[in-house]
């Protein structure tokens, strides 16, 4: 079997297929990405039918968050939270085509550990699961485990030890041993193996420490968007400087898609205003002022207001694009034009928006030549 690198065995879809590539962020634990009082829930139920939704529809991937305890307030959003090695292999046997991804804490859980529990899970998927890698950053967090975070670089320098190891497990036949400045390991072999090749890595690394990282280990770099124009230079060097390796560069947006803008107007106040403000401190999210020129008209501010008040709540800063079906086509488009390869989507509420997108944003895509009919995908995959 062939464990140094990427099969067309795996991961159908996410390596090839559409143009532009959609996967689903955050539904397995409870709130999502949103700070709002009343809120998705993350049950296992109601995973397993967006789970199954995105399966049919023809999206790429899920990816999951991985969280220890809630961010407080009234919703203390994020305290019901799946694990997601457990839940990535619980929906890749719900699933038949979706590439489902598990957010692992290198600081956290023992690669020797992980290379099992991971190896595991894409032999229920026939290869299609893959590894959102994060050092970590939440020190509340850490401290359940008797741990204190260390400095950005060290937890970086501890990553790529943690991926050194799960990729010498993956592929040696033979036993071996690391020495390394956060792993010594004696004798380290791991059975078996994944299903056909290397699982791929997503990364999120952002800044120069973490993009570095990205760039040198990852498949996929999760990279954010302020706009899509100013992250083209950006994409453009990253997957330079991963050459001869191929890397595609995502985003985590958010969307909120309504047949009139009115309704997206009203749904936004109603996000404002139902949103948790002390959950939202507790993240340290910061409070955006209005921006623009002072010649602007009141209802013009307010409306750039109501616009970065309800990111803040919705999203937590990721790019938003709220707006009816052919404006979301439309700025999907900007980010593929901007090299982006893909995006994976946050909702308020998934499994009542899921549907609406799928049903009115996927063909607008297609017909923009950016995703094809899913039946074409698969057989050419």
């Amino acid at each position: 079997m062939d464990t140094k690198g990427m099969t067309r065995d795996r991961n159908p879809g996410l390596f090839g297929g559409n143009r532009f590539k959609l996967g689903v962020f955050g539904i397995n634990c409870s709130g999502g990405l949103s700070l709002l009082k009343e809120r998705w829930h993350g049950s296992w139920g109601d995973n397993v039918n967006v789970a199954k939704l995105a399966d049919e529809a023809g999206l790429e991937c899920l990816v999951p968050l991985q969280r220890w305890k809630g961010y407080g307030g009234v919703s203390n959003v994020n305290s019901h939270c799946l694990d997601s090695i457990a839940w990535a292999s619980g929906l890749l046997g719900q699933t038949r085509h979706l590439s489902i991804f598990a957010t692992v804490h290198a600081t956290l859980l023992h690669p020797v550990f992980a290379a099992k529990q991971m190896a595991t899970a894409d032999l229920i998927g026939g290869g299609r699961f893959g590894v959102n890698l994060v050092p970590g950053s939440n020190a509340a967090e850490f401290r359940m485990f008797g741990q204190e975070l260390d400095e950005h670089l060290d937890r970086y320098a501890m990553a790529q030890e943690w991926w050194d190891v799960i990729r010498r497990a993956w592929s040696n036949e033979e036993e071996f041993d690391f020495e390394g400045r956060y792993f010594k390991l004696k004798g380290v072999i791991s059975r078996p193996v994944p299903y056909a090749g290397m699982p791929p890595m997503m990364n999120a690394g952002a800044s120069p420490v973490g993009r570095d990282f990205a760039v040198r280990n990852s498949d996929m770099h999760y990279d954010w968007c302020q706009s899509p124009e100013d992250s083209r230079e950006r994409i453009k060097e990253s997957k330079a400087r991963a050459l001869p390796r191929p890397l595609q560069v995502w985003s985590p947006i958010s969307v909120v898609c309504r047949p009139t803008q009115t309704e997206v107007k009203d749904f936004l106040d109603d996000c404002v205003a139902s949103a948790d403000w002390e959950a939202v401190d507790r993240r340290n999210a910061s409070r955006l002022a209005p921006r623009g020129s002072k010649s602007q008209s009141a209802d013009s501010v307010a409306a750039i207001r109501r616009q970065e008040e309800a990111r803040a709540v919705i999203a937590r800063d990721h790019y938003s694009i709220f707006g009816t079906p052919d404006h979301v086509a439309d700025e999907l488009a900007r980010l593929s034009e901007a090299g982006f390869d893909g995006v994976s989507i946050i909702f308020v509420n998934y499994l009542q928006e899921l549907p609406y997108f799928v049903q009115e944003v996927i063909p607008r895509l297609e017909h923009r030549g950016l995703r094809s009919p899913i039946a074409t995908v698969r057989l050419t995959s």
